[in-house]
């Protein structure tokens, strides 16, 4: 597709697609090259074209990647690299200079008649390589920035996708709140009916009064709740308000997962480790640099001398080389070796880091899994029998109004517990997804954001 990343058109009509296309579309939108011309129209609009109607998560990811303002800043930085780049292939610029010599003294030389002007051109000399070396400083700088701007794409993916889940999830709460509130009212007719059937007192009316306002007010709390989560999602792409009528997902769909093995593996070769690679060309450019500059540049000078007193010319010619007898550049190569050398403790460290975190959530995603599951297949069947036994009982008089209103709520805060719980499956599986996504092919060259 034509517009700022070539984007993998993976279906989310259901959330279903969600975890199982998302190292697909992580992969994809963060590692396909950027066209600069249209980022940088999306970064003087401002945001991206509001979507209208339903949204699946697909759109979502396209629109953030379009308009997420954390991205704009890639633009100028690519630029800055290109100009330091420039600037590092750049050789010295000669120098002119005048000099003066005898003349305004005292004897033969009062005035200007022993007057000798020399105009001469200095030119320092680089050594073979310190050029080389510079480009080769900001050749690595921009295989950092690409790898930052890989790293800075998952992140808005894997954002988006959280918001996405999370506005799926409130929508599905408020229709489960607007449901337990049709109950309430159901049940006040039916207290209704039967106080003026002579059936039951006044008490079952209050009851189920206070029933509905309290399910009124649960049902505010989420309309609230959903207004905030959409302002959060339309906040991706730079909106400032969300336009888009409501999210497209099935929440209670859980796809099958790799093993741990094998997410470990992707772990290993993710972007998360590959930028200590990248880091380490960095340094290593570093210490080339700073060897390079072990040893002073000579400077050779030539000019023409102009001999007032004897109205002679002649030419003159220098040449300075500075002993490297204290100053070798030591100090600064030892930096450089030094931060050349602790990146393979920060690499072991992140690893036992990242190592941990993956396995503490693969085992959260084990039991949300569990959790929706036992929910879905025994506990909430097993409660919306009880309901319907329940309501039957009440309508002969055999169960009273609180068995029905407590079989009601446990069968509302068993499913809303159940949407909980898929959430939080597919939200903890966006962050695997997140640490897994394979890293694009090893490039070399300027990043293109």
């Amino acid at each position: 597709m034509s517009c700022l990343v070539r984007h993998c058109r993976v279906a989310h009509a259901a959330l279903l697609a969600l975890p199982s296309a998302l190292p697909l579309a992580l992969v994809a939108n963060a590692a396909a090259p950027t066209d600069v011309s249209l980022q940088s129209e999306a970064v003087s609009k401002g945001r991206a074209t509001d979507p209208n109607g339903p949204l699946d998560l697909d759109t979502a990811a396209d629109l953030a990647l379009m308009g997420h303002p954390d991205l704009a800043r890639y633009v100028f930085d690519r630029a800055a690299i290109e100009g330091r780049r420039l600037q590092a292939g750049l050789k010295p610029n000669p120098e002119i200079g005048v000099d003066l010599e005898n003349f305004a003294g005292d004897g033969l030389y009062q005035g200007a008649d022993s007057l000798e002007a020399t105009l001469r051109l200095q030119l320092l000399v680089e050594r073979t390589g310190k050029r080389e070396a510079r480009i080769g400083v900001a050749d690595a700088q921009g295989d950092q920035l690409a790898i930052e701007l890989t790293l800075a794409r998952l992140d808005v993916l894997a954002s988006t996708t959280r918001h996405f889940i999370d506005v799926a999830e409130t929508q599905a709460q408020f229709e489960l709140t607007r449901r337990g509130l049709e109950y309430a009212e159901q049940t006040l007719l039916a207290a209704q009916r039967r106080v003026q059937a002579g059936a039951a007192s006044s008490l079952e009316t209050n009851r189920a009064r206070i029933a509905v306002e309290r399910a009124n007010l649960a049902l505010e709390h989420h309309e609230h709740e959903l207004s905030v989560r959409r302002r959060h999602l339309a906040a991706q792409w730079g909106a400032t308000e969300a336009s888009f009528s409501e999210v497209r997902s099935e929440l209670l769909q859980l796809p099958a997962t790799p093993e741990y093995g094998e997410w470990l593996m992707r772990l290993r070769q993710s972007p998360h480790f590959a930028r200590f690679d990248v880091e380490r060309r960095l340094r290593e450019a570093d210490v080339t640099l700073a060897r390079s500059q072990a040893v002073a540049d000579p400077t050779f000078s030539a000019g023409v001398r102009r001999l007032q007193q004897t109205h002679d010319t002649a030419l003159i010619a220098s040449l300075l080389v500075p002993l490297p007898v204290r100053d070798r550049n030591q100090g600064n190569i030892a930096e450089a070796l030094a931060v050349r050398d602790r990146l393979d403790r920060e690499r072991r460290a992140a690893a036992v880091r990242s190592e941990a975190a993956l396995y503490d959530l693969s085992q959260e995603l084990k039991h949300a899994r569990a959790q929706v599951e036992s929910l879905r297949d025994t506990v909430i069947p097993q409660a919306r029998e009880a309901l319907g036994l329940t309501r039957r009982g009440y309508a002969n008089g055999r169960y009273s109004q609180i068995d029905l209103l407590d079989a009601q709520r446990t069968l509302l805060e068993l499913e809303s517990e159940q949407l909980r719980n898929a959430a939080d499956y597919h939200r903890t599986l966006a962050a695997i997804e997140r640490m897994t996504a394979l890293a694009p092919a090893a490039r070399t060259g300027n990043p293109t954001p």
